[in-house]
């Protein structure tokens, strides 16, 4: 951002504070003219700041731990041991999220969007404020499922919640409204670049990002009636999110999408700004040895999940030297032979697991933050960049709907898989003979199995610390979806919550469950877990509008056919793919014997 900017937000945060609060909707509720002598120009970068604050985990308060210290966990992406979040139970800094961007971010956009719709000179800068608050409430609904949409932020603590299905149909249909109604000739009608910290008032960007948000939004839904056959009144929300699909995507061939890392959507960390700070700078990078071996459980490592699929022992990533800063080894008598190790979001093991003969966990000589595979430097700078959406992505999301059918136009599934490699690689500007070969190897190449009879493979590298309950070895044609999916998956690395979501809407990647779950959440026994699959509703937002969120839990959260009460991480959302449950270590191999049985998925809240 531009320092010029910086001290233009600085006054309106402050104004922010002084207008509204954001303990929680018996706040947030309040009146949403309240600001009334500014004009759009003068509060919209609020928002951006806001919503980069929230999920980008920018600034110096309680929402600076989403990004790294919940969804890293959540998304496999980085790891913490320490705190609730991990355990994969509820954390305040989730309750923070739905508070900072109701209050901090949509409130701003509201007070635009119902001041000056009706004004035909502020035509374009509705629009774009429409355009973001459209991607804030897809980011809420695909992070707690139905919520307040239609009469948010109207000044009554008790807000009625709407439907997954209509908040989505809400979104999509708001944003073709939104570039349709943007006037590229018009431009005085844009906010001060210097006020615009996110594309700067460039319409033509605006109406880019309308385009991606809403293929991606649409992509999220386009496949709800296939796990749910009983369900048939999502068929018609699936065809319709379908056929949006392939509009922007033909969109995308006619030019209106991005075609180029060039047009990558992002906003950049400012350490002069209390607001947009990259925490990993402070927490990391600045952070001293002695205070990093005291805090080991706090800092973000990389996750095991992840260090799987890059690392050099098993498909060697060309991004690798970006995305992670090697380990040491370890210090004790016993070293740690990878210098890629990655941490799992627990290092026990399911109950009643016998251990193989002479196995010693790896996490037995680990005692210190440099023992770890530690997320690149690229990521720790003070002027790190956050992405919003990127060309790799829209390449991803273009090979996986024309896999499934949703689309046949432009190239082939596979030319779009490639070219997403391609883009996520030379994002970091990696030479691209060094990205052919990867393209080519065995396991990502398209169709081709994971070789593990090739001389110098050592196939325990492909398994995790417990001997082989995950792992990611790659079959031919029939693994053609899930290659795709991991290689979106590994683009979206810093994106977390991004990242989470995918995870949850495909179930094609297998993870271990966590062994050492909460007990307080649901799961079978309080002994395990999958990652979850929502967040649950603030405690004071069930405490001051306790009828609409218990409404919403009974009735509206599809999954809760038993209509339980309790607001559950396990109840799916309408996107979510059902986790057919981790089946057991490869036959034969010494996870196999010790544990021979699957571990399912086991909702309790259904029938």
């Amino acid at each position: 951002m531009k320092k010029q900017y910086l001290s233009i937000i600085a006054g309106f945060v402050a104004l922010l504070a002084m207008t509204a609060c954001t303990e929680g909707f018996e706040e947030i509720n309040t009146n949403p003219n309240r600001i009334t002598a500014a004009e759009p120009e003068f509060i919209f970068g609020l928002s951006p700041v806001s919503t980069l604050r929230a999920i980008g985990g920018a600034g110096n308060n309680a929402t600076r731990a989403n990004n790294w210290f919940v969804f890293g966990n959540y998304s496999q992406m980085w790891a913490v041991e320490g705190g609730g979040a991990p355990h994969f139970s509820a954390d305040g800094a989730s309750d923070d999220l739905w508070n900072s961007l109701y209050s901090n971010s949509l409130k701003p956009l509201f007070n635009i969007i119902n001041n000056y719709s009706d004004n035909p000179g502020y035509k374009n800068r509705v629009a774009i404020a429409k355009i973001w608050r459209s991607y804030v409430f897809s980011i809420l609904v695909g992070l707690y499922g139905p919520l307040p949409y239609t009469d948010a932020c109207n000044g009554d603590v008790k807000a009625r919640f709407d439907k997954e299905e209509d908040i989505y149909l809400g979104i999509l249909a708001e944003l073709k409204e939104a570039y349709e109604a943007i006037d590229l000739k018009n431009t005085t009608d844009k906010y001060p670049t210097v006020a615009e910290p996110f594309l700067q008032s460039d319409l033509t960007r605006w109406s880019q990002f309308a385009h991606c948000i809403r293929l991606r939004t649409a992509m999220r839904i386009a496949g709800c009636d296939v796990h749910h056959p009983d369900k048939t009144w999502l068929q018609s929300l699936s065809a319709t999110a379908k056929a949006i699909v392939a509009e922007e995507l033909n969109h995308a061939e006619n030019g209106l999408l991005i075609n180029s890392n060039t047009g990558n959507f992002y906003m950049t960390f400012d350490n002069n700004d209390l607001n947009t700070r990259n925490p990993l700078f402070f927490i990391v990078d600045q952070m001293t040895p002695a205070e990093k071996k005291r805090q080991l459980g706090n800092l973000p490592v990389l996750h095991e999940s992840l260090m799987m699929w890059i690392k050099p022992a098993t498909y060697n990533d060309p991004v690798l030297s970006v995305y992670v800063k090697p380990g040491n080894g370890g210090t004790r008598p016993r070293p740690v032979n990878d210098k890629y190790l990655g941490r799992p979001n627990s290092m026990g093991a399911p109950t009643d697991y016998r251990w193989p003969d002479g196995w010693v966990s790896p996490y037995a000589n680990v005692d210190d933050y440099p023992n770890y595979a530690t997320i690149g430097a690229e990521f720790l700078k003070s002027n790190a960049q956050y992405y919003f959406f990127s060309y790799a992505e829209l390449c991803f999301l273009r090979a996986e709907a024309s896999l499934k059918g949703f689309w046949n136009g432009g190239k082939t599934a596979e030319q779009y898989y490639y070219e997403g490699i391609d883009a996520r690689c030379l994002k970091y500007g990696i030479a691209q003979n060094k990205i052919d070969p990867y393209k080519n190897s065995a396991g990502i190449k398209w169709s081709a199995p994971t070789d593990l009879e090739k001389q110098g493979v050592v196939v325990t590298e492909f398994l995790d610390y417990l001997g082989g309950f995950t792992h990611s070895i790659l079959g031919g044609e029939e693994d053609n979806l899930k290659r795709i999916i991991v290689q979106h998956w590994i683009s979206l690395f810093g994106q977390n919550i991004d990242a989470w979501i995918l995870l949850r809407r495909t179930q094609a990647i297998q993870f271990k469950p966590n062994f050492n779950a909460s007990q307080n959440d649901g799961y079978v026994s309080g002994t395990w877990a999958y990652i979850p699959e929502r967040l649950p509703y603030p405690g004071r937002e069930r405490s001051v509008n306790m009828a609409e969120t218990q409404n919403a839990i009974r009735n509206y959260l599809y999954d809760n056919t038993l209509h339980d009460t309790q607001d559950r991480v396990t109840f799916r959302l309408i996107f979510a793919a059902d986790n057919p449950g981790l089946p057991a270590p490869p036959e034969g191999s010494s996870a196999y014997i010790s544990f021979p049985y699957p571990l399912p998925n086991q909702a309790m809240n259904r029938k």
